[in-house]
């Protein structure tokens, strides 16, 4: 795949989405140049953070690349961890696959070619978002950068408290196997590529090893890329994004 610099792509910034709580939610827009009439795909891109932090904006690079590439691409306000109890975060990102696919007439996308992307706890968002079933909010590819797969002991192997901090401190073993993809790799997953780095101190690469393994076991499409020797965020460095963005490209125009 070669994403030409000189393709053009608008960009639309802080578009009032829906609202949240006591507040309201907005996306960025990326969007290819328009040369013909047939409908696009589109994906959604979800930032990462720890659900505690980040923004909508961490997406920019995979933004235009990926509009650069024909795909539609909006990156969406979610509450962090700190804002609304779980499972705000998901329902916040149901709501802007509700709304994305709401907009197709506007945006000129195909309503059945949606995708979902995201980074570390927003890959873990794009992975539960992917295993719904709501027609509404069906997603047919998904991909996930380093994304927590289980959420027991995640706090942990990387000592921190984020885990504790989404779900709760009266959270139980089931509570936390809901909220984990790898428990629910048996469902139909829409094809699943997986990008992590082999030497990933914040979520290790058997989070994405397992979870791998568990979907085809259950019969699902997925591909994994690991990085040797990279870290987690290792795409934070432009080269690798770009190496990634391509990934992506070849991935989803194989099954969006």
């Amino acid at each position: 795949v070669v994403f030409m610099s000189n393709t053009r792509i608008e960009v639309r910034k802080a578009v009032a989405m829906s609202s949240a709580g006591d507040g309201s939610l907005c996306c960025d827009l990326y969007l290819p140049d328009q040369t013909d009439q047939a409908q696009r795909p589109a994906i959604v891109l979800l930032f990462g953070g720890g659900w505690r932090s980040g923004e909508r904006s961490q997406q920019k690079v995979y933004g235009i690349l990926l509009a650069k590439a024909g795909f539609v691409c909006l990156a969406p306000d979610y509450r962090w961890s700190t804002q609304a109890v779980w499972p705000a975060q998901l329902d916040d990102v149901q709501s802007a696959i509700r709304w994305l696919r709401g907009q197709s007439s506007e945006l000129n996308i195909d309503p059945d070619r949606i995708a979902v992307s995201g980074n570390s706890s927003g890959g873990h968002l794009a992975l539960l978002a992917a295993a719904e079933s709501d027609v509404k909010e069906k997603v047919c590819a998904v991909c996930a950068f380093y994304p927590p797969t289980r959420l027991l002991g995640l706090d942990e192997e990387s000592n921190d408290d984020t885990v504790k901090t989404l779900i709760g401190p009266k959270a139980t073993r089931e509570d936390l196997e809901r909220a984990s993809p790898l428990f629910l790799a048996s469902r139909s997953f829409p094809p699943v590529l997986l990008l992590t780095g082999g030497d990933d101190q914040r979520v290790p690469v058997e989070h994405s090893r397992d979870f791998y393994d568990a979907l085809i076991a259950a019969g699902n499409v997925a591909d994994l890329h690991v990085f040797a020797g990279q870290g987690h965020a290792f795409d934070a460095d432009l080269p690798f994004a770009k190496l990634s963005a391509t990934l992506m490209t070849d991935f989803f125009t194989r099954y969006v």
